[in-house]
C-alpha cells in the first residue's frame, strides 16, 4: 500500500470535463483515510474542486495546470509558475496556425482555447462539446500525433525560441505549458519539498504513453497505467478491502 497517492483527473478520477461519480467519490474519500491523495492535472484548481465532490474537499493536494500551481490540503499555495505575455501570444499564434490546418467545424468557436495562467489547453473541436462526441474522436491519440508531426517546425520554434513543450491530455486536448515544467518535474520538486520518498509514491494515470502528459513521470516515481477511470476505482477497489 503506497503511502502517497497521485492522480492524474481527466479519464482517470472521472471522465473527461466530467464530476466524479458518487460510488467513486466514496472510495477516494476511504483511501483519503489512509493515504496522501494528490490531484495533478492540466485543470486550474478551480476546476479540480468542481469536479470532484464538495465533501473532499480539505483532503487532496492539488498540483494544477500539469503541476505548475501547487496547493496544500489547508489552502497554502507553494507556488505558481505563470506563463509570461510573449510566451502566451506565441502559444496562440500557433494555435491559429493549427486551427487552420485542421479546418474542423465546431460547435463553439470560444471554447477552443482556454488561458489558466500557468499553461494555456488547446481542444481540438472544444473544452464543453458533448463528451461522448469527445470520447470518439480521437481515442487513440492519432489526430493530434499528426497534428504535432505535420506543424513540426513550429512545434520546434516553440520549444526552442519561446520556452514551450507541448502535450497530449485528456480526450481532445493538447497542454501547452513552460519547457521542462511538465508534471515529472513538478512532482520532482513536490516530494522534495514535503520530504517524501519516491518508493512511497504511486501515480495513476491514462497518458503514460510517449508524447502523453503523464509520460513525464515515468522514472520519477512508480506509476500505474489505466485505459480510463473505470480501471482506477477497479484498482482502489482491491487496494482497500
Amino acid at each position: 500500500m503506497p503511502k502517497h497517492f497521485f492522480f492524474d483527473l481527466d479519464n482517470t478520477l472521472t471522465r473527461s470535463k466530467s464530476h466524479i461519480e458518487p460510488a467513486h467519490a466514496d472510495l477516494l474519500r476511504k483511501l483519503t483515510e489512509r493515504a496522501d491523495v494528490v490531484v495533478v492535472s492540466g485543470h486550474p484548481q478551480r476546476d479540480i474542486r468542481d469536479h470532484l465532490e464538495k465533501n473532499l474537499d480539505g483532503r487532496y493536494y492539488i498540483l494544477a495546470q500539469n503541476g505548475n500551481f501547487s496547493q496544500t490540503p489547508d489552502g497554502k499555495i507553494l507556488w505558481e509558475r505563470r506563463l509570461s505575455e510573449q510566451q502566451v501570444r506565441a502559444i496562440h499564434a500557433f494555435i491559429e496556425k493549427a486551427r487552420k490546418h485542421l479546418a474542423l467545424k465546431v460547435r463553439d468557436e470560444n471554447d477552443i482555447v482556454e488561458d489558466r495562467g500557468c499553461q494555456v489547453a488547446f481542444s481540438l473541436i472544444g473544452h464543453h462539446e458533448n463528451q461522448d462526441i469527445k470520447d470518439a474522436f480521437d481515442p487513440d491519440h492519432a489526430k493530434r500525433k499528426k497534428l504535432l508531426e505535420d506543424l513540426r517546425d513550429d512545434v520546434e520554434q516553440l520549444r526552442n525560441k519561446y520556452n514551450i513543450d507541448i502535450y497530449i491530455a485528456g480526450t481532445t486536448n493538447l497542454d501547452i505549458v513552460e519547457k521542462g515544467k511538465n508534471k515529472g518535474y513538478n512532482i520532482t520538486v513536490f516530494i522534495k519539498t514535503l520530504g517524501w520518498k519516491k518508493e512511497d509514491c504511486i501515480y495513476v494515470g491514462d497518458a503514460l504513453f510517449p508524447g502523453g502528459n503523464d509520460e513525464t513521470v515515468v522514472g520519477v516515481i512508480p506509476t500505474k497505467a489505466v485505459k480510463d477511470f473505470h480501471g482506477t476505482y477497479e484498482y482502489l477497489r482491491e487496494l482497500l478491502k
